[in-house]
């Protein structure tokens, strides 16, 4: 008997943590615009870095994570920053999907740019 109640009470506190509200950004949070143009950056850095041909995936990783250090530099960022950032984000669905859309029209005006270049 004690011991459903437990499970009882723990199911609570569980259910009770789970529908909280979302977290608060981090004071420093990167704009959603921004995390878009990274985001996108990134996903065209880990796609280049995987048609690459090494040897080995300590090089890939090697060249994957210099890209990515790139990429931060150039929006005035730094990995700790990014980080807090990208977890807020993925901690609020609604605000991740509106960045991911944002990334995919990057992306596609990024294909359109090197189509007209060829």
């Amino acid at each position: 008997m004690l011991t459903k109640k437990i499970f009882l009470l723990l199911g609570i506190i569980l259910l009770s943590l789970a529908c909280s509200k979302y977290p608060s950004p981090p004071k420093d949070a990167i704009d959603k615009a921004t995390m878009s143009k990274i985001l996108a950056d990134i996903h065209l850095v880990e796609a280049n870095v995987s048609r690459l041909s090494l040897r080995d995936y300590d090089s890939t990783k090697m060249v994957y994570k210099e890209l990515e250090r790139q990429i931060l530099v150039k929006y005035k960022t730094d990995t700790t920053r990014y980080r807090a950032s990208y977890n807020y984000y993925v901690t609020n669905p609604e605000l991740m999907t509106a960045i991911y859309d944002d990334v995919i029209k990057n992306l596609e005006e990024i294909k359109k740019k090197k189509k007209v270049e060829y």
